[in-house]
């Protein structure tokens, strides 16, 4: 774990923040917001708490510091803000001998979305403008320049790179979903295999059924785990009519947005 930066302030702490959730990361921010009697720190005093538990600032170290940590971090799985009173009297529920009473608010900050289009064919040409506007950053990734131009992604940003190797340098966080429309089962192998070791949250193939259980088939000698495969789509999207490369893009965007919600991504009812 990360030691913290004893002169870090909340302006910094702020700012770190913006840089992570920028990139894609969720994490915590923890504010000393009320303080009765005796304690090692002032309302305002900030923390910054990542995923993995490193810490950045404090709220006055010692067991409310690592107490405030753990609590922050099971805030970030859950996705869910709270507040934590720290009792600051050997009899209470920290054991410290300070005295007083602090309260901490740890409000969970969700880093942005990301998708990741490992194909830069006729589907990931409609699905990226789409993607862009409901509020996802588009990444797209081909192996062939001709299809990896800059001129049919205006919302995205594109690179030339093997699919499992530009998966990679672009970075899976928490918040990352990847779509699979490669131009073959082989790279779809490929590609849905790095997302899924990487940790992507969605992963969608574009496939036949035939097609989808040959690719899963590939995945599992690949040394996939049986569990991986809750986090793959495939074949991917809603049904919701049509065939044509907006109608496809339309419903992974559907699919997708019930699976980062929260809801069974394989009915349209609520």
């Amino acid at each position: 774990m990360d030691e913290h930066r004893e002169g870090d302030g909340p302006a910094s702490v702020y700012g770190r923040a913006d840089e992570l959730t920028a990139a894609g990361e969720t994490v915590a921010l923890v504010t000393v917001t009320r303080v009765d009697g005796s304690a090692p720190q002032d309302p305002g005093a900030s923390m910054l708490v990542r995923a993995d538990g490193s810490i950045e600032g404090t709220v006055g170290g010692g067991t409310v510091e690592e107490r405030t940590r753990r609590a922050a971090v099971e805030a970030i799985e859950e996705r869910s803000p709270r507040t934590e009173r720290w009792e600051l009297r050997p009899e209470g529920n920290t054991g410290m001998v300070c005295g007083g009473e602090m309260d901490v608010f740890i409000n969970v900050i969700p880093g942005s979305q990301r998708l990741i289009v490992a194909g830069g064919g006729h589907i990931a040409q409609s699905l990226a403008p789409m993607a862009a506007e409901l509020g996802y950053d588009v990444f797209v990734v081909d192996d062939r320049e001709e299809y990896a131009a800059d001129e049919y992604f205006a919302d995205a940003t594109v690179s030339v790179d093997d699919y499992d190797a530009g998966i990679d340098a672009i970075g899976v966080t928490d918040n990352t979903a990847v779509v699979v429309a490669t131009r073959s089962g082989h790279f779809d192998r490929v590609a849905a295999g790095e997302a899924l070791r990487q940790g992507a949250y969605y992963v969608g193939l574009v496939a036949s059924d035939t097609k989808a259980e040959r690719v899963s088939d590939g995945l599992r000698e690949d040394g996939i785990d049986e569990e991986d495969f809750e986090r793959f789509h495939s074949p991917v999207g809603l049904d919701l009519g049509g065939g044509d490369p907006a109608d496809v893009a339309l419903s992974i965007l559907g699919e997708l947005n019930r699976v980062r919600h929260g809801l069974d991504p394989g009915s349209v009812e609520s």
